[in-house]
């Protein structure tokens, strides 16, 4: 089977499983572009079967020195020879994944990475957009975790989900309000075993979503659609902390309660001000009261 082949029939099984039009281009200009990297570095024609873990890292770390591409680009490229990889192994055209274990590069940070407001709206945007149920629930919801079915809750006015088994194996309730239980009462409405208390929450078409990977391609395909950089596992995590304390100054009690921490010190990192934080705060020490700037 010729390269062309191959990719013609990932492409057919990918618009089966109804991807967008804009995800199946970018993910296969993704591949595209690994192949064309892989006949280049090894000198022989791109196979799946001849692809090893060592090229993949390799191919990253080209993105990141030579062609300086963005987190985000190198993040998505990597998701989709990930989702080609998978099919390939499900076809017989490789024996095993290279992309196993392999996460993008990630800026380093001193506090956690929190969504701006405008990267908050962006990544909800491409959710809503062009997203399943199931999507939109797990970026409304904020959460990564594994649940089931009987851990959520659902009123005619309000919902919560229970996680029965947290941080430190300590159990906590998390109250679902807004467009978050609007979209995991949307998605329960056709879950395939919404009837099934101990079925996983989370559902694809192959089953349930046990593996934390599979959620993190899920979230970064949207935060591609999004433009959002340095977008991490925790990102969600971190953006709901920073909207909570907005909105509640000073309740860190209230905080580790909802995020599962034992001990209040471990949410203090959440009040380190950000890069752009600082510069606003530097700014009003500049501006005298009532002056134009601050009506």
């Amino acid at each position: 089977m010729t390269q062309p082949d191959v990719v013609a029939q990932w492409q057919q099984s990918l618009a089966e499983r109804g991807l967008s039009p804009s995800t199946l281009q970018g993910y296969t200009r993704a591949v595209a572009h690994f192949a064309r990297w892989f006949e280049r570095s090894s000198g022989e024609p791109f196979a799946p079967d001849r692809v090893i873990s060592r090229d993949v890292r390799d191919w990253v770390a080209y993105q990141q020195t030579v062609e300086k591409a963005r987190p985000r680009t190198v993040g998505f490229r990597l998701t989709a020879l990930r989702q080609f990889f998978r099919w390939c192994r499900q076809a017989g055209l490789a024996r095993e994944d290279p992309t196993a274990g392999i996460h993008a590069p990630r800026p380093p940070r001193n506090a956690p990475h929190a969504l701006s407001r405008q990267e908050e709206r962006r990544l909800l945007r491409a959710v809503h957009r062009s997203g399943s149920p199931r999507d939109i629930a797990i970026v409304e919801v904020l959460l990564g975790m594994a649940l089931r079915v009987g851990d959520v809750e659902m009123g005619r006015r309000f919902g919560k989900i229970v996680v029965r088994r947290g941080k430190h194996g300590q159990s906590r309730e998390i109250p679902l309000v807004g467009e978050a239980r609007r979209a995991l009462a949307a998605y329960l409405e056709v879950h395939p075993q919404r009837d099934h208390p101990d079925a996983p929450l989370w559902w694809g078409q192959r089953g349930p979503l046990r593996s934390r990977t599979t959620i993190w391609d899920i979230l970064q395909k949207y935060a591609y659609q999004a433009r959002i950089d340095g977008f991490g596992p925790h990102t969600l995590r971190h953006t709901f902390a920073t909207r909570y304390l907005e909105a509640n100054p000073g309740d860190m009690r209230g905080l580790a309660a909802l995020l599962g921490h034992a001990r209040l010190d471990t949410v203090m990192i959440y009040t380190e001000p950000s890069f752009e934080d600082l510069g606003k705060r530097m700014a009003r020490m500049g501006r005298s009261p009532g002056s134009e700037e601050d009506t």
